[in-house]
């Protein structure tokens, strides 16, 4: 089973247009673009900048902001992107090979960067909130707002990534890592009750009530409810307010001029200063702000 929805569904992290020899994206091809938002990778030698890892409040262990990480002294503004990552990381230096699991998160936060010694580079994946479950045999209710140590959770996974050891290019790198990962896409995970409560979602731009979500499926809330928590990790109605603040996120950072009252209309907010303050809640920062500091990376 192949997931197909009716409105293509891109969510975007606080620095969009970023892409340098330090942090760079990678599309999917087209068996993982359903579920895969896209591959990133980031590597530095000894003595360059690198990251201090900081957790989200609460994360099991370090390395929260690996989706955001780019290797550049200051401070990473990590806004949630309604993805899931799981990041490699492989220390020529040490000769060890590291992985991690970052669950959905709901808040913004910052991170700061400083100097490390060791040559490492950082190979991952990031999956729509929908498709992670399909290849972690994992239920992800426990995985919100966390960092997990993904040998911990899926053992022996560490060892399984060893190949990466020997890929001249970050290509070759990403052509192995996309079929481990079809290997691994189990669709007897599939539910359709849930993607078709998603695929609702998503056509509504996250301007949907619970009620109604639940509804177009024909599911009881409660059941439903399980459903997002076992397979997502977070309630319907934060998935649907965070959905609708990425659609927002989108329109104000591609747009040539954003025009307020439209995206009002269109998402369904009370007003204006309702727009404002769920997206200053998300994002950290006012619309034009975030605007203005995506942009500064083109």
């Amino acid at each position: 089973m192949i997931l197909a929805f009716d409105t293509p569904y891109r969510p975007l992290t606080s620095r969009p247009f970023l892409s340098n020899s330090t942090y760079a994206e990678y599309l999917p091809g087209e068996a993982l673009r359903p579920y895969v938002s896209c591959f990133w990778a980031s590597g530095v030698s000894g003595g360059e900048v690198d990251v201090l890892e900081a957790a989200v409040p609460g994360a099991a262990a370090p390395g929260a902001a690996g989706r955001e990480t780019v290797l550049l002294a200051g401070t990473v503004r990590v806004i949630p992107d309604t993805c899931m990552d799981i990041i490699i990381e492989i220390n020529h230096t040490r000769q060890s090979i590291s992985s991690r699991l970052c669950g959905l998160q709901d808040c913004t936060f910052m991170v700061e960067q400083g100097r490390g010694g060791d040559r490492v580079t950082k190979i991952a994946a990031r999956f729509y909130f929908w498709s992670a479950r399909l290849f972690l045999d994992l239920e992800l209710g426990e995985t919100a707002n966390r960092v997990l140590d993904l040998e911990l959770v899926q053992p022996g996974c560490n060892r399984e990534f060893e190949p990466l050891f020997y890929h001249r290019s970050v290509e070759e790198s990403i052509s192995w890592l996309e079929g481990y990962l079809l290997e691994r896409l189990e669709t007897d995970r599939y539910n359709p009750n849930l993607y078709n409560s998603i695929d609702f979602l998503l056509r509504t731009g996250g301007n949907a009530v619970v009620k109604d979500i639940c509804a177009n499926s024909c599911v009881s809330q409660r059941q439903m409810e399980r459903l997002f928590r076992q397979n997502i990790g977070l309630p319907i109605k934060r998935i649907a307010s965070l959905v609708r603040y990425q659609n927002v996120w989108g329109e104000v950072v591609r747009r040539d001029r954003f025009e307020i009252m439209d995206a009002v209309h269109r998402y369904g907010y009370a007003d204006q200063a309702h727009l404002l303050n769920d997206f200053k809640r998300f994002h950290g920062i006012w619309p034009e702000q975030a605007r203005q500091a995506a942009l500064a990376w083109r």
